[in-house]
Protein backbone atom coordinates (compact mmCIF):
# COMPACT_ATOMS: atom_id res chain seq x y z
CA UNK A 1 0.00 0.00 0.00
CA UNK A 2 1.37 3.34 -0.84
CA UNK A 3 0.37 6.98 0.90
CA UNK A 4 1.24 10.09 -0.59
CA UNK A 5 0.63 13.47 1.07
CA UNK A 6 -0.10 16.48 -0.81
CA UNK A 7 -0.04 19.72 0.98
CA UNK A 8 -1.23 23.38 0.40
CA UNK A 9 1.08 25.17 2.86
CA UNK A 10 -0.41 27.11 5.75
CA UNK A 11 -3.53 25.42 4.88
CA UNK A 12 -4.34 21.76 4.60
CA UNK A 13 -3.28 18.28 3.72
CA UNK A 14 -4.76 15.25 1.18
CA UNK A 15 -4.00 11.95 1.90
CA UNK A 16 -4.14 9.49 -0.62
CA UNK A 17 -3.42 5.35 -0.75
CA UNK A 18 -3.34 3.96 -4.08
CA UNK A 19 -4.40 7.06 -5.72
CA UNK A 20 -7.81 6.99 -4.03
CA UNK A 21 -8.55 9.85 -1.08
CA UNK A 22 -8.52 9.12 2.19
CA UNK A 23 -8.68 12.35 4.14
CA UNK A 24 -8.12 15.70 4.13
CA UNK A 25 -6.69 17.78 7.06
CA UNK A 26 -6.98 21.31 7.63
CA UNK A 27 -5.03 23.43 10.10
CA UNK A 28 -4.44 26.85 8.66
CA UNK A 29 -5.36 29.90 10.69
CA UNK A 30 -8.90 30.64 8.78
CA UNK A 31 -10.13 27.51 10.58
CA UNK A 32 -11.02 27.51 14.43
CA UNK A 33 -9.55 23.98 15.71
CA UNK A 34 -7.58 21.95 13.09
CA UNK A 35 -10.26 18.98 11.23
CA UNK A 36 -10.44 15.96 9.12
CA UNK A 37 -12.96 16.99 6.42
CA UNK A 38 -13.50 15.28 4.38
CA UNK A 39 -12.52 11.37 5.15
CA UNK A 40 -13.99 8.69 2.85
CA UNK A 41 -15.05 5.49 3.87
CA UNK A 42 -13.71 2.00 1.97
CA UNK A 43 -16.04 2.39 -0.70
CA UNK A 44 -15.37 5.96 -1.20
CA UNK A 45 -18.11 7.48 0.36
CA UNK A 46 -17.58 10.68 2.34
CA UNK A 47 -18.54 10.07 5.94
CA UNK A 48 -18.28 13.56 7.63
CA UNK A 49 -19.55 17.18 7.22
CA UNK A 50 -17.57 20.22 6.61
CA UNK A 51 -18.72 23.87 7.23
CA UNK A 52 -21.91 24.91 6.41
CA UNK A 53 -23.52 28.29 5.27
CA UNK A 54 -25.80 28.20 7.73
CA UNK A 55 -25.34 28.48 11.80
CA UNK A 56 -24.22 25.02 12.78
CA UNK A 57 -23.92 23.49 16.12
CA UNK A 58 -21.11 21.35 15.82
CA UNK A 59 -17.23 21.95 14.82
CA UNK A 60 -16.78 20.47 11.29
CA UNK A 61 -15.62 16.60 10.41
CA UNK A 62 -13.51 15.13 13.12
CA UNK A 63 -12.68 17.26 15.20
CA UNK A 64 -10.72 17.65 19.09
CA UNK A 65 -12.11 20.30 20.96
CA UNK A 66 -11.12 21.86 24.23
CA UNK A 67 -14.35 22.82 26.10
CA UNK A 68 -13.86 25.77 28.62
CA UNK A 69 -10.49 26.32 29.04
CA UNK A 70 -9.60 29.12 31.84
CA UNK A 71 -7.17 30.50 33.52
CA UNK A 72 -5.37 30.38 37.41
CA UNK A 73 -7.93 33.00 38.32
CA UNK A 74 -10.65 30.72 36.88
CA UNK A 75 -11.73 33.47 34.16
CA UNK A 76 -12.90 31.65 30.80
CA UNK A 77 -9.96 32.10 28.35
CA UNK A 78 -11.53 33.00 24.45
CA UNK A 79 -8.98 30.72 22.13
CA UNK A 80 -9.76 32.48 18.83
CA UNK A 81 -7.91 32.01 15.53
CA UNK A 82 -8.41 36.07 14.71
CA UNK A 83 -6.90 37.15 17.71
CA UNK A 84 -3.21 38.29 16.51
CA UNK A 85 -1.09 35.85 19.03
CA UNK A 86 -2.52 32.43 17.14
CA UNK A 87 -0.36 30.96 15.45
CA UNK A 88 0.05 27.53 14.17
CA UNK A 89 3.59 26.00 13.88
CA UNK A 90 5.16 24.41 10.98
CA UNK A 91 3.14 21.35 9.77
CA UNK A 92 5.48 18.24 9.15
CA UNK A 93 4.29 15.32 7.68
CA UNK A 94 5.72 11.86 6.18
CA UNK A 95 4.77 8.55 4.41
CA UNK A 96 5.72 4.81 4.29
CA UNK A 97 4.22 1.54 2.99
CA UNK A 98 2.90 1.00 6.51
CA UNK A 99 1.69 3.90 7.28
CA UNK A 100 0.95 8.16 6.88
CA UNK A 101 1.95 9.84 9.61
CA UNK A 102 2.12 13.58 10.42
CA UNK A 103 2.02 16.05 13.85
CA UNK A 104 0.50 19.68 13.71
CA UNK A 105 1.11 21.73 16.42
CA UNK A 106 -0.85 24.99 17.86
CA UNK A 107 0.12 27.17 20.13
CA UNK A 108 -2.67 29.48 21.46
CA UNK A 109 -2.11 32.67 23.40
CA UNK A 110 -4.51 34.97 24.89
CA UNK A 111 -2.85 37.69 27.61
CA UNK A 112 -0.12 35.82 29.43
CA UNK A 113 -2.07 32.11 29.21
CA UNK A 114 -0.45 30.02 26.78
CA UNK A 115 -1.51 26.18 25.45
CA UNK A 116 0.30 24.33 23.18
CA UNK A 117 -1.68 21.50 21.68
CA UNK A 118 0.19 19.16 19.19
CA UNK A 119 -2.12 16.53 17.24
CA UNK A 120 0.29 13.36 16.43
CA UNK A 121 -2.06 11.01 13.78
CA UNK A 122 -1.30 7.82 12.23
CA UNK A 123 -3.54 6.49 9.24
CA UNK A 124 -3.17 2.41 8.49
CA UNK A 125 -3.47 0.89 5.14
CA UNK A 126 -6.72 0.26 4.32
CA UNK A 127 -8.51 -3.12 5.38
CA UNK A 128 -11.02 -4.89 3.87
CA UNK A 129 -13.80 -3.36 5.62
CA UNK A 130 -12.57 -0.56 7.89
CA UNK A 131 -9.88 2.34 7.88
CA UNK A 132 -8.22 2.80 10.89
CA UNK A 133 -6.67 6.33 12.48
CA UNK A 134 -4.80 6.92 15.71
CA UNK A 135 -4.63 10.01 17.19
CA UNK A 136 -2.44 11.58 20.10
CA UNK A 137 -3.61 14.83 21.32
CA UNK A 138 -0.92 16.37 24.06
CA UNK A 139 -1.93 19.82 26.00
CA UNK A 140 0.88 21.41 27.48
CA UNK A 141 0.63 24.69 29.77
CA UNK A 142 3.95 26.53 29.43
CA UNK A 143 3.24 29.36 31.27
CA UNK A 144 0.25 29.34 34.40
CA UNK A 145 -2.57 26.90 35.31
CA UNK A 146 -5.09 26.02 33.09
CA UNK A 147 -8.05 24.31 33.56
CA UNK A 148 -10.54 22.57 31.14
CA UNK A 149 -14.17 21.87 31.38
CA UNK A 150 -17.17 20.91 29.07
CA UNK A 151 -16.64 19.27 26.12
CA UNK A 152 -13.50 18.50 26.11
CA UNK A 153 -12.49 15.66 23.42
CA UNK A 154 -12.74 14.38 19.90
CA UNK A 155 -16.23 14.49 17.85
CA UNK A 156 -17.84 13.55 14.72
CA UNK A 157 -20.48 15.89 12.87
CA UNK A 158 -21.47 13.12 10.23
CA UNK A 159 -23.13 13.60 7.02
CA UNK A 160 -27.29 12.80 6.76
CA UNK A 161 -28.00 9.35 6.67
CA UNK A 162 -31.20 7.02 6.49
CA UNK A 163 -31.73 4.68 9.04
CA UNK A 164 -29.06 6.31 11.40
CA UNK A 165 -28.61 4.58 15.05
CA UNK A 166 -25.88 5.27 17.76
CA UNK A 167 -24.82 2.79 20.01
CA UNK A 168 -22.22 1.55 22.26
CA UNK A 169 -20.10 -0.86 23.95
CA UNK A 170 -22.77 -1.60 26.88
CA UNK A 171 -25.28 -2.92 23.47
CA UNK A 172 -27.11 -0.07 24.31
CA UNK A 173 -28.74 1.81 20.86
CA UNK A 174 -30.40 4.83 19.91
CA UNK A 175 -29.42 8.46 20.75
CA UNK A 176 -32.06 8.39 24.03
CA UNK A 177 -29.88 5.37 25.28
CA UNK A 178 -26.05 6.48 24.09
CA UNK A 179 -26.78 9.75 25.12
CA UNK A 180 -24.70 11.13 28.32
CA UNK A 181 -23.69 7.80 28.93
CA UNK A 182 -20.02 6.83 29.94
CA UNK A 183 -19.03 3.64 27.92
CA UNK A 184 -15.12 2.64 26.69
CA UNK A 185 -16.91 3.03 22.80
CA UNK A 186 -19.76 4.43 20.94
CA UNK A 187 -20.45 4.38 17.35
CA UNK A 188 -22.83 5.81 14.59
CA UNK A 189 -23.84 3.77 11.57
CA UNK A 190 -26.21 4.29 8.93
CA UNK A 191 -27.29 3.57 5.17
CA UNK A 192 -25.74 6.51 2.63
CA UNK A 193 -25.97 5.49 -1.48
CA UNK A 194 -27.32 1.96 -0.58
CA UNK A 195 -24.48 0.96 1.25
CA UNK A 196 -23.96 0.24 5.59
CA UNK A 197 -21.32 2.63 6.88
CA UNK A 198 -20.23 3.68 10.25
CA UNK A 199 -17.81 5.39 12.02
CA UNK A 200 -16.51 4.84 16.37
CA UNK A 201 -14.39 6.71 18.69
CA UNK A 202 -12.65 5.01 20.82
CA UNK A 203 -11.10 6.24 23.43
CA UNK A 204 -7.76 4.93 25.21
CA UNK A 205 -8.49 3.84 28.94
CA UNK A 206 -5.92 5.95 29.91
CA UNK A 207 -7.67 8.77 29.18
CA UNK A 208 -9.71 8.64 32.21
CA UNK A 209 -13.55 8.48 32.10
CA UNK A 210 -15.31 9.12 28.84
CA UNK A 211 -19.17 9.80 28.37
CA UNK A 212 -20.66 10.18 25.29
CA UNK A 213 -22.63 12.29 23.72
CA UNK A 214 -24.67 11.09 20.64
CA UNK A 215 -27.41 13.05 17.67
CA UNK A 216 -29.18 10.32 15.73
CA UNK A 217 -31.27 12.00 14.00
CA UNK A 218 -30.61 14.64 10.97
CA UNK A 219 -26.92 14.74 10.16
CA UNK A 220 -25.85 13.19 13.25
CA UNK A 221 -23.14 13.70 16.06
CA UNK A 222 -21.28 11.39 18.04
CA UNK A 223 -18.73 13.14 20.66
CA UNK A 224 -16.58 11.15 23.30
CA UNK A 225 -16.34 13.51 26.27
CA UNK A 226 -13.69 13.38 29.09
CA UNK A 227 -13.89 14.25 32.59
CA UNK A 228 -12.70 18.32 33.45
CA UNK A 229 -8.64 18.71 34.21
CA UNK A 230 -6.44 20.99 35.16
CA UNK A 231 -2.89 21.38 33.85
CA UNK A 232 -0.36 23.25 35.76
CA UNK A 233 2.78 24.93 34.70
CA UNK A 234 4.48 23.19 32.43
CA UNK A 235 2.46 20.25 32.64
CA UNK A 236 1.04 17.67 29.84
CA UNK A 237 -2.22 16.24 29.40
CA UNK A 238 -2.46 13.21 26.52
CA UNK A 239 -5.58 12.41 25.30
CA UNK A 240 -5.90 8.98 23.20
CA UNK A 241 -8.13 7.77 20.54
CA UNK A 242 -8.53 5.56 17.42
CA UNK A 243 -11.04 6.26 14.41
CA UNK A 244 -12.92 3.38 13.13
CA UNK A 245 -14.54 4.07 9.37
CA UNK A 246 -16.00 0.91 8.33
CA UNK A 247 -19.00 -1.14 6.08
CA UNK A 248 -21.38 -2.26 7.55
CA UNK A 249 -23.67 -2.11 10.96
CA UNK A 250 -24.18 -2.50 14.44
CA UNK A 251 -24.95 -6.06 14.06
CA UNK A 252 -22.31 -7.02 11.46
CA UNK A 253 -19.25 -5.26 12.24
CA UNK A 254 -17.42 -6.04 15.85
CA UNK A 255 -16.04 -2.78 17.51
CA UNK A 256 -14.93 -4.36 20.17
CA UNK A 257 -12.53 -6.38 18.56
CA UNK A 258 -10.80 -3.40 17.27
CA UNK A 259 -11.06 -2.01 20.72
CA UNK A 260 -9.30 -5.08 22.49
CA UNK A 261 -6.52 -4.42 19.42
CA UNK A 262 -6.04 -0.85 20.05
CA UNK A 263 -6.01 -0.53 24.61
CA UNK A 264 -3.42 -4.01 23.84
CA UNK A 265 -1.24 -2.58 21.23
CA UNK A 266 -0.57 0.49 23.47
CA UNK A 267 -0.45 -1.08 26.65
CA UNK A 268 2.62 -3.44 24.87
Amino acid sequence: MKFMLEEMSGKEVSITEEGEPVLTFSYGEAVSHPHFHPIYAPNGEVVTEGMTETEQRHPPGICFTLGTVNDDSGKPIEFRPSHPTFNREKFKSSATEESANFVCKTTWKVSNTVLTETCKVTIYPLQDEVRILDLSVVLHASSNLITFEGEIGLGYYAIEMEHRKAANASGKIGESEVNEQESEWATLCGINSNAAIGVAILPHPANGQTIFLAEDAYKGFLFANTTPFTLNVNENRELNYRLLIYLGDLFTFDVWNYYEKYINCKNG
